[in-house]
């Protein structure tokens, strides 16, 4: 479930913003909020990060089982959470320059 909470809440990301994403380059331009054509890991954070918030309903910074997809798992508090997007970035970021491109978002983790 640990592995799986990031794609599940970039779907629900996706999701949220109400439109859905159609390839990597319509995520790059999404999670870009800079637009320098590039995603920060602050950037990769915070669109991840949307999802989080809309699912802790009752606001407290963790997820309880209950607010998890599927309704069960271990609860998983926000900062965790941010750990680990930046874990997953930084196997992304295959180049190791702090920014991840279209190739990068596109590759799986390494």
């Amino acid at each position: 479930m640990r592995l799986a909470l990031p794609l599940v809440l970039a779907a629900s990301a996706s999701a949220a913003f109400g439109q859905a994403v159609h390839g990597t380059a319509d995520y790059l331009s999404r999670m870009d909020a800079d637009r320098d054509g590039r995603v920060s890991l602050v950037e990769y954070q915070d669109w991840m990060g949307y999802a989080f918030a809309r699912m802790d309903r009752n606001g407290d910074g963790q997820l309880e089982p209950a607010e998890l997809p599927g309704g069960r798992g271990k609860p998983v508090n926000l900062a965790e959470h941010r750990a680990r997007l930046a874990a997953t970035f930084r196997r992304q970021d295959t180049d190791r320059d702090g920014y991840l491109g279209a190739a990068e978002l596109a590759a799986p983790p390494q």
